[in-house]
């Protein structure tokens, strides 16, 4: 039988601005609707952003109307980069 050694410090929660609510509500339902019957392309989505429950949640979204693929290189942002079509 394996032991594992005890952790002398105890688990050190999160502060509470760090944390994410799970996106919810009624706004949020609408825009999740619109954006997967109509195929369109969010940053919100392609960037992995952490906020999108809560502008979804108030209703808002922002759209990439070239396509999923972004022609600038941010490091903070996890969209492809690529050339512009056409």
């Amino acid at each position: 039988m394996i032991e594992l050694p005890i952790l002398a410090e105890e688990r050190v929660k999160k502060p509470s601005w760090l944390k994410v609510k799970l996106p919810t509500g009624e706004n949020y339902r609408r825009v999740r609707k619109i954006v997967d019957q109509h195929k369109l392309h969010t940053i919100c989505e392609s960037g992995s952003c952490p906020n999108m429950g809560e502008c979804w949640g108030a209703g808002t979204a922002t759209f990439m109307i070239l396509g999923n693929v972004c022609t600038r290189s941010c490091s903070f942002c996890a969209v492809a980069t690529g050339k512009a079509l056409g």
